[in-house]
């Protein structure tokens, strides 16, 4: 039996298209729920207004009501997020904010 390298047919899919929503308050930019869609190829693709709308509905009733000012969605390349880095979203520029964990 001849041997094969598994990295010539991993049988693995490379997503066709990546989203990442950020729902947020909108008066203080606090991030309530982070959302992230992921398109294989084939699959249907759900439109950009059903993905927001997705994103909102996983948002609690205790952190609607806490919402300040309402709610709002942010869409952000997935490239742009440093893994481990806490966000907020500045409302005025539609733009994520980096900011120090809490300890």
């Amino acid at each position: 039996m001849a041997s094969r390298d598994i990295s010539e047919n991993s049988g693995a899919l490379e997503p066709e298209t990546e989203y990442v929503f950020f729902v947020y308050d909108k008066g203080d930019g606090t991030i309530l729920h982070t959302h992230q869609v992921v398109n294989l190829p084939g699959a249907e693709a759900p439109s950009r207004e059903q993905m927001e709308q997705t994103a909102l509905s996983y948002v609690s009733p205790q952190a609607r009501e806490q919402a300040e000012a309402g709610l709002a969605v942010l869409s952000v390349d997935p490239q742009q997020l440093k893994r481990g880095q806490s966000y907020r979203v500045d409302h005025e520029r539609k733009t994520l904010v980096a900011v120090e964990r809490e300890r």
